[in-house]
C-alpha cells in the first residue's frame, strides 16, 4: 500500500495544477507574407493552413496582398513582412543590392503566364505586335522580365519597340483588353483557363507555360534568416508536408482551391487541379537547377544591371527537410 501523502505534498501538488490551469498556452510564431498575387503557386500554403501544418509547428501565417510582385518584393526588403510570394529572380535582386535575398522553399516550378489578347484581335505572336501596348502585372515582376526578354530574343528592343505598361492583375488586365487599352495582356492561371472558358472572347498569343521557371517561392531575406532560423525550418518543414500531401491525396488540393477561387466553376477546377498537380506545384520545395539557370538568363538579359548569382548563393536547400521530413 502506498504511503499517505503528506500536507506539504498536498500543498505542492495543488499549487502545481493551480499553474497549470492558469498558465496560458503558448502563443504561436505568427509569420507574415508578403503575397505577389493570388496564384496557384500559393496552393501548398493554403493546403498547409487547412490541415493544420503550420498550427503543429507552432506557427500562425498572415498574408498581406500587394498589386505584383515588385510592390511584395518592397515590403520584404523593407521589413514589414517576414517572407515574400515572389518569382525567384526577386531574391537575386535583392542579392545585388546587399540585402542576401533566399529562397526558403519552392512552390512552382513552371512559368504560369499565357500572353492573351481579343480573339478578334490581328496579332498571331509577339512579334506580330510591335508597336503595340502589352499590359505587364507591375515593373520588375515576373511578367517585366519575360516580356523583356522574349522581346530581345526576336532582336527588338523592349523600350522602342514596344509600349510596356503596367496594369495590375486578372480583373484590370481583363479590362485593359476589352477595352483596346493593351493589344494584350500576361493571365496566370487559372486565369488563363477562366478567360478562355469565354467562348468567342479570347485567344493565347503566347505561352510560356512550358518553361521550366521558379515562378512562385518563399523567400526571404539575409537579416531576418539570421534571427529566425527556426522559424524558417518550420514554415519549410510545413510547407513542404503540404506539397506532398498534395500529389498523395486529391482532396488537399481541390479543397484548396476551393478556398482560394470560391466562384470557380468546378469544371475549370478540375481543370486547374489536375493541371498544378500533375506539373507546376513543387514536389519537395527545392528550386531545380534547370530552372533558377532559366530564370538568370531571364534576367540579367532582361535587366543588364543586375549580376548574375550562383545558385547555392540564392536557393537555400538547408531550411528543407530530410527525408521523412
Amino acid at each position: 500500500m502506498k504511503p499517505a501523502l503528506k500536507p506539504v505534498d498536498l500543498l505542492i501538488a495543488a499549487g502545481f495544477c493551480a499553474f497549470m490551469l492558469t498558465t496560458p498556452a503558448r502563443a504561436d510564431t505568427t509569420v507574415t507574407l508578403a503575397s505577389a498575387q493570388q496564384s496557384v503557386g500559393t496552393l501548398p500554403v493554403v493546403v498547409a493552413e487547412q490541415r493544420g501544418l503550420f498550427k503543429a509547428e507552432g506557427l500562425k501565417i498572415e498574408i498581406v496582398d500587394f498589386n505584383g510582385g515588385g510592390a511584395a518584393v518592397q515590403a520584404l526588403a523593407g521589413g514589414s513582412t517576414d517572407l515574400c510570394l515572389c518569382a525567384a529572380d526577386h531574391p537575386v535582386r535583392l542579392y545585388n543590392r546587399g540585402l542576401g535575398g533566399a529562397v526558403v522553399v519552392a512552390l512552382y516550378d513552371m512559368h504560369p503566364y499565357t500572353l492573351l489578347s481579343k480573339s478578334s484581335s490581328p496579332w498571331t505572336d509577339l512579334k506580330s505586335m510591335k508597336g503595340q501596348r502589352i499590359g505587364i502585372t507591375s515593373a520588375g515582376s515576373l511578367t517585366d522580365n519575360t516580356l523583356r526578354y522574349e522581346i530581345k530574343q526576336l532582336g527588338l528592343d523592349p523600350d522602342s519597340d514596344y509600349q510596356i505598361i503596367g496594369v495590375g492583375l486578372g480583373g484590370p488586365m481583363r479590362a485593359a483588353v476589352d477595352a483596346s487599352a493593351i493589344a494584350a495582356g500576361f493571365f496566370s492561371t487559372p486565369d488563363t483557363q477562366i478567360e478562355l472558358g469565354i467562348p468567342g472572347a479570347y485567344k493565347i498569343t503566347e505561352d510560356f507555360r512550358k518553361i521550366e521557371y521558379p515562378s512562385l517561392d518563399l523567400v526571404a531575406v539575409a537579416s531576418w534568416l539570421k534571427t529566425h532560423d527556426a522559424t524558417a525550418k518550420a514554415v519549410a518543414r510545413a510547407v513542404v508536408k503540404a506539397e506532398q500531401l498534395i500529389q498523395t491525396d486529391p482532396t488537399a488540393i481541390r479543397a484548396a482551391i476551393k478556398e482560394m477561387f470560391p466562384q470557380m466553376q468546378p469544371a475549370i477546377a478540375e481543370s486547374v487541379a489536375q493541371d498544378v498537380t500533375a506539373h507546376g506545384l513543387s514536389r519537395d520545395g527545392k528550386v531545380s537547377e534547370v530552372g533558377y539557370a532559366t530564370m538568370m538568363t531571364m534576367l540579367t538579359m532582361a535587366d543588364p544591371t543586375v549580376k548574375p548569382v550562383p545558385y547555392k548563393d540564392v536557393v537555400l536547400t538547408k531550411y528543407l527537410p530530410g527525408p521523412g521530413l
